[in-house]
């Protein structure tokens, strides 16, 4: 700990009533987090199961199809979030988009599981068109989101507290999440590709509606001078971008949430054949419902996770929480090796939990800190750029998806898993399992020597709020 980044143990710390968020603004925009985490999950939950396990899809094919989608997103971010910022309307710079782009992936979502049937070639051709105008859907949405719920408080405490609201909601959609294949595998639907396309109508309806309450029930602080700043910005897009991607505030922040999710994301694949075919025996209905169950319990556990991550949060510091959070990960990846076993399937729960438990801290902790990035950047820069920031975060988080989605579907490969029209054999699942832990535990260490740098501690933000306030 930084000789700067005192442990406080003040329990009476007040927030300004000028900086309060309403509860009703904080149910509102997490439910535009529930929007936005269907939008991109659903797909995420089902894309592995519906294509590559159901349809029967080369799953080395299926990752570089998938990661191609993401490019174009990626690809838009940036430009996304310089739009949201320059942005004049009644209404708002973010909000406008937020209900066009929701509209749009609400409505397209169950078409997303409605392959035709014919070749390979026309299949894989019909989910690459299909998911990549998707996801360039969700650039609309994820960007102004993201940049609106930096800018609902300038307090250091109450952007957390805004950020756990949005994850306490989210919960819904994890829950969602945990039972979606489970759901697409009921007989009354036939078979899973069925299956899929109803719970994708049933989730774009909860999508649209998120967007709605998340553009009604809030209002950004920066409204009342989006005008003035929108006509006075004059950084050019190439600067804006170069300005943004140097921050070292922002690149720790950015830097621990990419090593985990390629640490994590990359053993998707692996980690469904694991679960089905190691844990399970071959038997798919036992396998969904372990994750169901499994997946419930560590729904259950974010409640504790936001509530203890809060409170660390206030007392420690932003950094010292996400960092402990990283930490319970850490303990997650390492007992894997025990906790995967066919003799006791229902032990992998326990990871589940600790994995739950710990990414839920961490990631709530993030967001704030990103809000904190935004004033230091106002500092520098005079403007107020939470889209460009969103949109920056954004694009990294796509790159990796695309690294991701790639790596994911070589992964069995790497295992000497080829023949897909055959489960896989105990020798292949074994190290299937060696890759597993190791690529989790390597990607949260390299996430905690990363945030362990982060430059913005309490202290830090009270002095920059301070010369904010004093220019302003």
């Amino acid at each position: 700990m930084s000789a700067s980044e005192q442990i406080h143990w003040d329990s009476k710390r007040a927030i300004a009533a000028k900086d309060k968020v309403p509860a009703k603004q904080k149910i509102c925009y997490g439910f535009g987090g529930l929007s936005d985490f269907f939008i991109q999950n659903t797909i995420q939950a089902l894309a592995i199961p519906i294509f590559a396990v159901g349809m029967g899809l080369d799953p080395l094919i299926l990752g570089f199809v998938l990661a191609g989608t993401k490019i174009v997103s990626a690809i838009a971010d940036p430009l996304v979030g310089i739009i949201s910022d320059r942005t004049i309307s009644k209404w708002g710079r973010r909000k406008p988009f937020l209900i066009a782009s929701a509209v749009v992936a609400g409505v397209l979502l169950p078409f997303v599981f409605r392959v035709p049937a014919g070749s390979e070639t026309l299949q894989f051709g019909y989910i690459a068109a299909v998911l990549s105008f998707y996801f360039l859907t969700h650039s609309f949405f994820a960007v102004p989101y993201m940049a609106l719920g930096y800018e609902l408080t300038d307090d250091y405490d109450e952007r957390t507290n805004i950020f756990a609201w949005k994850s306490y909601i989210g919960m819904i959609g994890i829950f969602a999440g945990i039972w979606a294949y489970w759901f697409t595998l009921r007989p009354v639907f036939g078979n899973e590709m069925n299956g899929a396309q109803v719970l994708g109508a049933i989730t774009g309806v909860v999508i649209i509606i998120g967007s709605i309450l998340v553009s009604r029930g809030t209002r950004e602080i920066g409204e009342r001078k989006v005008v003035q700043e929108a006509k006075a910005s004059k950084i050019p897009i190439r600067e804006a971008l170069r300005t943004t991607l140097t921050s070292r505030s922002f690149l720790m922040i950015q830097g621990a949430v990419l090593v985990v999710a390629l640490g994590i994301g990359i053993d998707a694949t692996i980690g469904m054949y694991l679960h089905v075919h190691y844990t399970c025996g071959g038997d798919k209905e036992f396998a969904s419902v372990i994750g169901g169950v499994g997946g419930t319990l560590s729904t259950g556990v974010i409640f504790i996770a936001l509530g203890f991550g809060t409170w660390l949060s206030k007392h420690l510091g932003k950094r010292l929480a996400a960092l402990l959070g990283l930490g319970v990960m850490l303990l997650g990846g390492c007992s894997i090796p025990w906790a995967m076993s066919p003799v006791f399937p229902w032990l992998i729960v326990v990871v589940w939990v600790l994995h739950q438990f710990g990414s839920q801290m961490s990631n709530l902790l993030y967001g704030s800190m990103m809000a904190d990035v935004c004033d230091e950047d106002e500092l520098k820069t005079g403007e107020r750029r939470e889209g460009s920031y969103a949109a920056a975060g954004s694009f990294l988080n796509k790159s990796m998806q695309v690294l991701v989605l790639a790596l994911s579907g070589a992964m069995p490969r790497l295992a000497g898993y080829v023949d897909t029209s055959a489960p896989p054999t105990l020798e292949q699942l074994e190290r299937m399992k060696v890759l597993l832990y190791s690529t989790d535990i390597v990607g949260v260490l390299l996430a905690i020597a990363l945030l362990w740098c982060y430059p913005l501690t309490r202290k830090r933000c009270g002095e920059i709020r301070a010369q904010l306030a004093e220019r302003n």
